[in-house]
């Protein structure tokens, strides 16, 4: 049975009013992320959290931490206090959510990076999931940051590894961006990674 022409359109235009909505929602929640990124950045850390943080990360992750820009540091605090009101204190997962972007900075990614990580990703997810796949540019390439930026689970995970951070740790950043399981057999670091990724995506 054919799709009349009608009907054909109607799916059409239902279909492109769902990408619509898609689109606006995930523009007003970069919008929100971005004023508060602002904020981050007047604003700076706060004492209590950075002391509280210090005490969860090895001394040379530590210095990671502090050497990412006062927003990213945000965000990771931002992440680790949802995880925290979520009921966990799992000294893996907060090592995790202090660092798992941490490859971000250290890639060189800026601001305007990041938003255009936003417009492929909404307009060439295809691209996207292919720049992924890319061989590591030189440092002095363009497209280098946007590089940087797809991978940096597993560059966080690298760094988070190279300054003594847990193994658990490590690998929850590694697959910090990486699908849940959907099906049995679950496990338990399937929990951890399931909050991280809450707090992230709330965050």
């Amino acid at each position: 049975m054919t799709v009349s022409e009608p009907g054909r359109h109607e799916r059409v235009k239902v279909l492109t009013r769902h990408l619509s909505v898609m689109l606006l929602h995930r523009a007003a929640y970069r919008v929100r992320q971005f004023g508060r990124a602002l904020l981050a950045m007047l604003r700076g850390p706060d004492a209590q959290d950075l002391e509280q943080a210090r005490k969860v990360l090895p001394p040379s992750g530590w210095q990671l931490f502090r050497a990412m820009p006062r927003a990213d540091q945000m965000h990771a605090l931002n992440v680790w206090r949802s995880i925290r009101k979520a009921g966990w204190n799992h000294l893996a997962l907060s090592q995790a959510a202090l660092l798992h972007d941490v490859a971000k900075h250290e890639g060189g990614v800026t601001l305007l990076h990041r938003v255009a990580v936003v417009l492929i990703k909404a307009f060439a997810p295809g691209s996207w999931q292919r720049l992924k796949s890319w061989p590591e540019p030189s440092r002095r390439d363009y497209r280098y940051p946007l590089w940087a930026h797809a991978n940096h689970p597993r560059g966080s995970a690298m760094l988070a590894e190279s300054v003594g951070c847990l193994a658990e740790a490590v690998d929850l950043i590694r697959r910090h961006q990486e699908p849940l399981r959907s099906a049995p057999p679950y496990a338990a670091a399937d929990d951890l990674l399931g909050a991280l990724q809450a707090a992230d995506d709330d965050n």
